[in-house]
């Protein structure tokens, strides 16, 4: 069989994973096997396995990279003329993911269940946190060196990092639980709620 070109082999693993997520959201992920992948993809048997072994390593690869738009826009340059990024505006970056893709919301609040059972799931899942708080911390740095004596400087960035991560991970799971949508409010309460921790750093 003739070697794939990498742009080649890189889309199709792609169109795998983006299979995979649909078929993973539609029917859940226990109830999701190989053949609907598969089928879902339009790609033969032969061609799903050359990438992936199995439906677990499948998952796995999907929780990996699931999370790479946010991880761009965490790390984004400060929006219009503002000179830092302010725990409100970059709490508006992190929700944006859930609220524009409720499917993925739905697939990453089932993964979690499924790291009871799957260790290797739960490495990723610490890699992509352990990476977030990372851009977070840098992210805010900015704004907390503004707001913060130098000596507290790393302080106020890792607690803001650890709420955001909360927040972010909250909200996801109150958007799967609700068949009927976001609740009236809830968002624009949590962005009140960001407001008022950058404004309490402000006045202190």
């Amino acid at each position: 069989m003739p070697r794939l070109k990498e742009s080649t082999r890189l889309e199709r693993r792609r169109r795998i994973a983006a299979a995979a997520m649909q078929c993973f959201a539609a029917n859940g992920i226990s109830g999701t096997s190989m053949a609907d992948i598969i089928r879902a993809s339009g790609l033969s048997s032969g061609a799903i396995y050359s990438h992936f072994d199995s439906k677990a390593e499948l998952l796995r690869h999907v929780m990996a990279t699931m999370l790479e738009d946010r991880f761009t826009a965490v790390a984004a340059e400060p929006d219009g003329s503002a000179t830092t990024v302010t725990p409100e505006a970059l709490l508006a970056r992190l929700l944006a993911g859930p609220s524009a893709n409720p499917a993925q919301t739905s697939v990453l609040v089932q993964v979690w269940g499924e790291m009871s059972r799957d260790a290797d799931l739960v490495l990723v899942a610490e890699d992509n946190v352990a990476h977030l708080r990372v851009l977070l911390v840098r992210t805010l740095t900015p704004w907390a060196t503004q707001h913060a004596d130098a000596d507290q400087v790393e302080a106020l960035t890792a607690r803001t990092a650890d709420w955001l991560i909360a927040v972010t991970f909250g909200f996801a799971t109150v958007l799967a639980l609700q068949s009927t949508g976001e609740p009236e409010g809830f968002h624009g309460n949590l962005l009140q709620a960001a407001r008022a921790i950058g404004d309490q750093e402000q006045r202190s």
